[in-house]
């Protein structure tokens, strides 16, 4: 889950790379997200990515997925760092509506590190941080915090009722590309072609770190829990604040960077706290880390 939390970073400070339509830059993506987990499903020999979509459990985790998919992709092409940011730090805290049992510890953790994360959003964003808020901007950050977290609850289900955590991401991956690709060739490739060659490399970036994140992330979620995998979500804020600053030279002040390395610390006590409390009392929930 921290592995996964550092890749989701990389593919974070990736996604801002390379201009043109969001929908264009989604598809391709995802598209090449498809082939990273056919190859990763095809190692681990886990079967084919048919197989999610025959199960009702199944069928909503993917789709969930894929809707997630484009909400991330748009929010980090659209929306400023600080509401981006914003929208993260408030996950974890809206996870605990699952009311998925993780332990006193974990949960008070998590919520610490919302809170801890908030803060320092708040003084990262300066006396006119809300009033760079759009209603626009609002509504995609609140729809990107809802999908993501029922996108975890449904993929923890479908993982404990036997799919295999890599043929879930990789159904996710091909449906999305089957879905998106061509919309995203209608509305954005075709039109405004070399805005695809100029982002290269950053989609094989966000292919690779992206699919493998989604794979140990949704291989995770049975033995964390929903609300401690979306707490983790704060070690990803932080690498992708501290890729921000090195690669994209964005700003940082120094009560900010104390707050969001005490909200990665938090979210990564939850991880490790919720993990342990719900092995205990339930091992076989590990199963799915070894598939």
């Amino acid at each position: 889950m921290l592995i996964s939390s550092v890749l989701f970073a990389g593919c974070n400070i990736a996604w801002r790379y390379g201009s043109g339509p969001a929908i264009g830059i989604v598809g391709f993506r995802v598209a090449m997200g498809a082939i990273v987990a056919v190859l990763i499903s095809r190692r681990q020999h886990a079967g084919s990515w048919r197989e999610p979509l025959r199960v009702r459990s199944g069928r909503i985790a993917v789709g969930i997925q894929v809707v997630g998919l484009v909400a991330a992709g748009t929010m980090f092409r659209t929306l400023d760092g600080p509401l981006a940011g914003l929208a993260l730090a408030c996950t974890p805290a809206v996870a605990l509506l699952v009311r998925d049992r993780a332990g006193r510890f974990s949960t008070l953790a998590a919520l610490g590190s919302s809170l801890a994360a908030i803060i320092g959003l708040t003084v990262a964003a300066g006396g006119g941080g809300v009033d760079t808020v759009t209603w626009a901007g609002a509504a995609i950050a609140v729809a990107f915090v809802a999908i993501e977290v029922i996108g975890l609850r449904t993929s923890e289900i479908a993982v404990e009722d036997g799919l295999n955590p890599t043929t879930i991401v990789s159904s996710t991956m091909i449906s999305g590309s089957i879905i998106l690709l061509p919309m995203g060739l209608a509305f954005g490739t075709l039109q405004q072609p070399w805005t695809i060659w100029g982002a290269l490399g950053a989609a094989i970036a966000v292919a690779l770190f992206g699919t493998i994140g989604r794979v140990l992330r949704t291989a995770a979620l049975p033995a964390a829990g929903v609300t401690a995998v979306a707490a983790s979500s704060q070690i990803n804020a932080l690498f992708t604040a501290i890729g921000g600053v090195l690669l994209l030279n964005d700003s940082v002040t120094f009560v900010s960077l104390v707050c969001t390395v005490m909200a990665a610390a938090l979210g990564a006590t939850a991880v490790v706290s919720a993990a342990r409390w719900r092995l205990s009392r339930k091992p076989d929930l590990g199963l799915a880390l070894d598939s």
